[in-house]
């Protein structure tokens, strides 16, 4: 059960972070157009990283809002 709760909350927490990242990438290239191509790969580089490292952290945030929600509706 626990296994399951911890993959609900890894999907969950996935996707915030791809729209969440998805809309800043987005608005980042549209403000930073002109900056060289090598600039706008590194950020995107880094903005995989942080979603890398984010992720997992967030999945246990939403893994025990998902166990209180299991615990009160029972």
């Amino acid at each position: 059960m626990v296994l399951q709760l911890y993959l609900q909350g890894l999907l969950v927490s996935a996707l915030v972070m791809v729209v969440f990242s998805a809309i800043y990438a987005f608005a980042y290239l549209i403000r930073n157009a002109y900056q060289p191509k090598n600039v706008i790969r590194n950020r995107i580089f880094d903005l995989i990283l942080i979603n890398l490292l984010t992720i997992p952290v967030l999945s246990f945030a939403v893994l025990g809002l998902l166990v209180i929600l299991k615990t009160r509706l029972l």
